[in-house]
This record gives C-alpha cells, structure tokens and sequence, in this order.
C-alpha cells in the first residue's frame, strides 16, 4: 500500500537519475573523461544504494503497522492516540471535577464563621477549624492533574501533527533528496525521520498498552479481554485500596459529597488516598513511558542516520 503511494514519485525520480547518469557515460566516452566514467560508476552505486534504503524504509514502515495490529489491533497512531484519550477521558478528567468539587465545598466551609458568645468583642472562629491543610492538599492534587492533563494533550497534538506531516511530506521530501548527490544525507535523516516518528514511536506507545493491559488482567483489576483503564474506580483494584484503609474509608468519601463534611473532617484525610494512587499510576503513562519512548526514537534515528550515511 505505502509503495503504491509513492511508486510514482521513485519511478520518475530514479528515471531522471537513471537518464543523468547515461548522459554523464555518454559524454565521458565522447571526450574521453576517465574522471566523468569514475563519478557516473559512483552516481550508479549510489541510486543502487537509495533504492535500498526506500524498500528497507518501506519494510520497516509494513513491519511495525504489522505488529500494532497483531499487538493491539490497530495501526501504531489510531492506538496510541486511543490510549492517550482512555487516560484522559477515564483517568484524569473524572477525579479532576470531583477534586474541584471538593475544593468548592471545602472553600465554602472553610470561610463560615461564628462568635463564641453574643458580645460583639468575643473571639470570631471558624465553624469547621481545621480545613486548611485539606484544602491545602486537594489544591496541590488539582494542581497535579492538571499538569498530567496539559502534557498528555501536547502528546495528541504531537501524534496529530506527525500523523498529518511524516507521511505527506518528510517521507516523499527525504525519498526525492536522497537521489540527489548535494542532498543525499538531508534526504536520509527526512525518511528515518519519518519512519521512526510515523511508525516506531507510537509503536511504544501501542506496546506500552498492551503491557499495561496485561499487568492489569494479571492481578485480576480487570476481566480477561477487556483494556487498559486508569479508572480504578470501576476495578476490583479500588476495592482492594479500600479495605487497607479500613472500613471508614468509604464512608468518608461518602461525605465529601454531602454537607456532613466537617463534622467527619479529622478522618477526612485517610479518603485522600485513592487520589494520591490514581496520581502514582497516571504518572507513569503521562510522564515516564512518553519521556523513555521519546529517547527510544532519538536514539533510533541518530544509531540509524550515522549507520546509513557513514558518519559519527
């Protein structure tokens, strides 16, 4: 299919090479130019090798779309970008409204007041002391979510812009460079570019989701042929968290929906414990797997750009 697409643009740019290089043979035994004969045999060599690298690029390119679908059922950038919106619109999202919901009611009790007594000069205090600290700590766990929110949607913007620019144009650019002597490296680094951004790098991503997908069916937080899913909520791993922390969690997190809130507020903490978990495992799909798989394809395409083109 991807050889198809761009059969034309190889085939008359390996014609016109092929025509150039005729010419320079011609007019090398025309003149009798054994320094024209030497650069033509070169130039020969040379679309020789280019032709290579295209199928070898077109080969790696059918292989990972392969294993994706053979992985996780899709080709490498539709999963990848299934699994950034699972950990958002299932992981993030959902315990962010509930932590700002939190923060509201909080807020509101936090600010009521009473006098102690009906003197005007009696001491003013809280109605519910105490709230500051939690509310100090649901902020930070906003605050938390919303960095993982904001750094899991750059990651669909970049999937988005690789899906619409490697295929279309660094791969077909790198294809036409690379026949041509002045531009032969540009052209290599544009198709390896290309290769390893449209087909290695959200291959991670898809490998990282079935892991994932695996780890969970594995300690039985989900049932065998369902997905990956950070909504742990809907898991037996939620009700596992629940019974370390006692009984009296659940019922805390009961009242943080209900205006009982305060009188419950020095258990209150012990209900915070999910949340600080979701931020633990979030994490590691939000900011470790992006940044190794990141380094991964970087790696890859200077190893492979230095292989190609001899040099470093």
């Amino acid at each position: 299919m991807l050889l198809e697409s761009y059969g034309q643009i190889i085939g008359i740019t390996v014609l016109a090479l092929i025509a150039y290089i005729a010419l320079v043979y011609i007019v090398s035994y025309a003149f009798r130019r054994p320094q024209l004969t030497a650069y033509a045999r070169i130039e020969l060599m040379e679309l020789f090798i280019s032709v290579l690298i295209i199928f070898a690029a077109f080969a790696a390119w059918e292989f990972t779309t392969m294993a994706t679908n053979a992985l996780v059922g899709g080709n490498p950038i539709d999963m990848s970008l299934e699994f950034l919106n699972i950990i958002i619109n299932e992981g993030i999202l959902p315990v962010y409204m509930k932590l700002v919901r939190m923060e509201v009611l909080l807020t509101y009790f936090n600010a009521v007041e009473y006098r102690m007594g009906p003197g005007v000069w009696n001491w003013i205090t809280k109605a519910a002391p105490g709230l500051d600290p939690l509310i100090s700590i649901i902020r930070m766990l906003i605050f938390t979510f919303t960095a993982l929110y904001g750094t899991l949607s750059i990651q669909i913007i970049i999937f988005n812009l690789i899906n619409g620019l490697m295929y279309f144009y660094f791969l077909p650019a790198g294809i036409v460079l690379r026949f041509f002597p002045p531009a032969r490296n540009a052209g290599v680094f544009m198709i390896v570019l290309a290769i390893s951004f449209q087909c290695f790098f959200p291959m991670l991503y898809a490998i990282n989701f079935m892991a994932l997908t695996e780890m969970w069916t594995e300690h039985g937080w989900i049932e065998e042929g369902d997905v990956y899913t950070p909504n742990i909520e809907t898991t037996s791993y939620y009700s596992h968290i629940n019974e370390e922390l006692g009984e009296i969690a659940p019922q805390i997190e009961s009242f943080f929906a209900s205006w009982f809130l305060p009188i419950f507020q020095p258990l209150s903490f012990a209900a915070l414990a999910p949340f600080l978990d979701r931020i633990a495992q979030i994490s590691l799909v939000g900011l470790f797997l992006p940044a190794l798989s990141m380094t991964l394809t970087v790696a890859f395409v200077n190893a492979i750009t230095k292989f190609i083109t001899g040099k470093g």
